[in-house]
């Protein structure tokens, strides 16, 4: 033990409540003494003074994160860790039943980096999500989004009747940041947030942006009303920033089908700077099945050439989920469509629209699409009704190629064929 260390000790015991609390928060420094120092706090939680046992609670808490957390001492052994569990658990405990709520609630958040979250530690929390206090709603809310995204200290309650209301009560907080981590908790806890999703769905009208985007990302968990979500998620996904891509490419991926209201914004995803984005986008396109259409089974195989080994694998499993059958007749269809390109543009004059008009009606999508290709560079107004017709064609190519015709006579058409 050194001389500081001992010095400390033997200040917990002074009459002075300042003195006692100052060496309360001090001994944390000291990790080379926990042989003495745990010991000397954990008797410190039976000071007549709040602040005190407020003070040795907070130190007892942090020196057991440096035990067992990321920056933990590589030289202790599990059962030197072990050692501590017991009387810690034992004082924490003891400290649930405390006349003061902010060492009560102090406790609870100990017991749970313990890796104890029993129903008593849910119920402090709870408790703590009803106090006037703002700071230990704070601390509530937080405390419970954790509980549902730590699997190292889980709070299996959280996903209860009991824990999906007092978030969704969270979730209407004057604090902002109330309002966050509940909304990150329900969203972290999927299908068992189904009940908040009415009160969730109001959030999306919000005025501030990160409590929309929080509400959306928490809405598209649920089994119904995700849909809702989707233009929050879709914004975030073409503007924001790189975490809140992913997180909303991840979002999108849950909606599952639904998500083919967004298909050409998880094409575009395929092309993201951030990995995990494109790796999700492709697995939303592969739940969506046939119906992604041609141009996302084209977009899928040019992204199997994919520097990264995760997307790669992603726009395997997309692909294998549309199903071989059909990807192979896209790019059957695509081979075909590239060799009408081929088709010579050269020599038509103005005397060749008539026959060229009724080729708009040909049996052949070939001829079809070659007329209407023709059409377009001849400006050909008079063929104008019979392209239109065409935009209405069983063939997406051909489809295409009247728009664009149209399109270079100056004719505005509306975009509504997710294929063209």
């Amino acid at each position: 033990m050194n001389v500081e260390s001992s010095n400390l000790i033997q200040q917990l015991k002074d009459p002075n409540r300042v003195q006692r609390v100052a060496a309360a928060r001090a001994l944390v420094e000291h990790e080379d003494s926990h042989a003495i120092t745990i010991p000397a706090l954990i008797n410190a939680l039976n000071d007549t003074e709040v602040d005190v046992r407020l003070a040795a609670l907070e130190s007892l808490h942090q020196i057991w994160r440096s035990l067992v957390g990321p920056g933990m001492d590589p030289s202790l052994t599990e059962s030197e860790t072990d050692r501590w569990l017991g009387p810690l658990t034992r004082a924490f405990r003891k400290l649930l039943t405390d006349e003061n709520k902010y060492v009560r609630v102090g406790a609870a958040e100990g017991l749970r980096d313990l890796y104890l979250g029993d129903d008593v530690v849910f119920a402090a929390f709870l408790q703590a999500a009803r106090d006037v206090d703002e700071s230990l709603r704070r601390r509530a809310a937080l405390a419970l989004w954790l509980g549902v995204t730590d699997r190292r200290a889980p709070l299996t309650q959280v996903g209860t009747e009991a824990g999906v209301a007092a978030l969704v009560e969270l979730t209407k907080d004057p604090s902002k940041q109330v309002q966050n981590y509940a909304l990150r908790a329900l969203g972290s806890l999927g299908a068992k947030a189904n009940a908040a999703a009415p009160a969730v769905l109001l959030l999306l009208q919000e005025d501030d942006e990160e409590v929309r985007f929080n509400a959306a990302l928490a809405l598209a968990g649920c089994d119904s009303d995700g849909q809702h979500a989707l233009p929050i998620l879709v914004k975030a996904l073409t503007d924001g920033d790189r975490l809140k891509r992913k997180a909303a490419a991840f979002a999108i991926r849950r909606l599952g089908p639904e998500a083919k209201a967004v298909l050409p914004n998880l094409i575009n995803g395929l092309h993201d700077h951030e990995k995990r984005v494109r790796a999700r986008c492709a697995g939303t396109l592969g739940l969506i099945g046939t119906e992604v259409g041609d141009e996302g089974v084209l977009a899928l195989l040019d992204a199997e050439g994919d520097a990264d080994f995760e997307v790669r694998s992603a726009v395997q499993q997309a692909l294998e989920a549309i199903g071989q059958e059909f990807v192979a007749a896209v790019r059957t269809r695509s081979a075909g469509h590239q060799a009408r390109d081929a088709f010579p543009l050269f020599g038509f004059q103005p005397e060749a629209i008539p026959g060229l008009s009724l080729m708009l009606h040909d049996s052949d999508p070939n001829i079809r699409a070659y007329a209407a290709t023709a059409l377009g560079h001849l400006r050909a107004k008079e063929a104008v009704p019979g392209l239109i017709n065409l935009l209405q064609d069983e063939d997406a190519d051909v489809r295409r190629r009247a728009a664009q015709a149209l399109q270079l006579m100056g004719i505005k058409i509306e975009a509504n064929d997710p294929e063209r």
